[in-house]
């Protein structure tokens, strides 16, 4: 049993980006290290000079792996002349980390895990945010608003995306945070193809020095930058947006939705749980997906598993069959438990058809090496290449061959 061939693409291809890195001595003056990271790769068009529309400051956005731990981080390399690198920003960034690291790990966040000051990309010291990297990630922006389709997306699409923002305000709020600019377009990510994850969270708190705002306002505005994400999407039919647009091609309910978000009575600051509130039952819809995807996802891992029970026992056999350090002993490679085990590798690899061609039976192989690694009474029979040499042994005596085999092998080794 293998793992479905979408599946496990899709990792593969995430598994190539992680290490994917630009050359040394590259045009764009990247180095081989930031800091302590590595294979480093630009993740946006890093000659662009105009600042972030949502962040209101330039940055440069690298992929870089820790030499530390070995994960992989989007580093946010934030403009030395819009934020000041000096010791005192560093402390403040240091305490948005510790600010934000009561979510970090939740399911609809990019975590923020560190920051650190660097001289190394531009000769000029700037100050770096890193943050999980997530292989694959496009934003809400570039998928479903800047895009040549124009047709509506489908309306379990926006409850659902609803739903798991609504989600996201709940716990963020609970802790006295606000997302701000991580709630538009172009920083909200979709990875996986169907989990929304608000990005850049933090840097907000960093460069917006002004503290007019209560917290409750500002989760008042997060609200309301969930209602116009959902509206602008509602609306990338058309060349404006309004609620008569999304009334005519989606349900009521969905409209209703939008209007209770977006028309919020005058003195009223609606939070997380105010929105959570008004999607009711769709709650219970975006569940059961997730279980769905549990199920899907736990179904190819068991394959997995497994398939690494198996390849312990390759492994264990490619050790033992016909060493080139024991070629000149006729005990280890010719006699005794070993050349059952050369016989065996014969029956599971080498069987051929009745007319003589190779036989490619995977089936065969799995369920031989299965019942090997089970254990089994089941006797097999064996025969040398010449056919001068035929043994019946059961799996169970070809399992304890092996181990006998292989620990031999292991106390040579110490």
């Amino acid at each position: 049993q293998f793992m479905s061939e979408q599946l496990a693409q899709s990792l593969s291809q995430r598994q190539q980006l992680i290490f994917a890195h630009v050359q040394s001595k590259n045009q764009f003056g990247i180095p081989d290290y930031i800091h302590v990271y590595h294979s480093l790769l630009p993740l946006e068009d890093i000659t662009r000079m105009r600042p972030s529309t949502a962040l209101q400051i330039s940055t440069k956005v690298f992929k870089g792996v820790s030499s530390t731990d070995g994960y992989p981080y989007a580093l946010w390399r934030l403009n030395e002349t819009q934020v000041a690198p000096t010791r005192e920003t560093f402390q403040e960034a240091k305490e948005v980390i510790k600010k934000w690291s009561v979510v970090a790990n939740y399911p609809h966040i990019v975590g923020l895990r560190d920051a650190f000051l660097s001289n190394e990309y531009g000769g000029q010291p700037a100050l770096y945010m890193a943050y999980d990297f997530h292989p694959k990630a496009a934003t809400i922006e570039k998928v479903y608003i800047r895009t040549s389709n124009r047709q509506p997306i489908p309306e379990d699409v926006l409850w659902s995306f609803a739903v798991q923002l609504a989600n996201l305000l709940v716990v963020v709020h609970s802790h006295n945070l606000s997302l701000g600019p991580s709630l538009t377009p172009s920083k909200l990510l979709i990875t996986n193809k169907i989990r929304v994850r608000a990005n850049v969270v933090g840097i907000y708190n960093l460069i917006q020095k002004d503290e007019r705002q209560s917290v409750q306002e500002q989760q008042a505005e997060d609200v309301w930058r969930v209602g116009q994400l959902l509206l602008l999407m509602a609306c990338r039919t058309g060349n404006s947006t309004s609620l008569e647009m999304v009334n005519r091609n989606y349900t009521k309910q969905f409209s209703q939705l939008l209007q209770n978000i977006l028309t919020i009575q005058k003195g009223i600051l609606p939070n997380g749980s105010y929105l959570a509130h008004l999607l009711g039952q769709h709650a219970f819809t975006e569940l059961s997906k997730v279980n769905m995807l549990n199920d899907m996802l736990y179904e190819n891992l068991y394959k997995e598993l497994q398939n690494g029970r198996l390849l312990k026992l390759l492994v264990k056999l490619g050790m033992i069959n016909e060493r080139p350090d024991d070629s000149t002993s006729m005990q280890w490679a010719d006699s005794g438990d070993k050349y059952l085990m050369q016989l065996f590798r014969d029956f599971v690899f080498h069987q051929k058809t009745p007319e003589g061609k190779p036989n490619l039976d995977f089936g065969h192989v799995l369920e031989s090496l299965n019942k090997l690694d089970s254990g089994i009474n089941e006797s097999m029979m064996l025969s040398s290449r010449d056919e001068k040499s035929v043994l019946v042994v059961s799996y169970a005596d070809m399992k304890q061959a092996i181990r006998s085999a292989y620990d031999q092998l292991y106390k040579k080794s110490l």
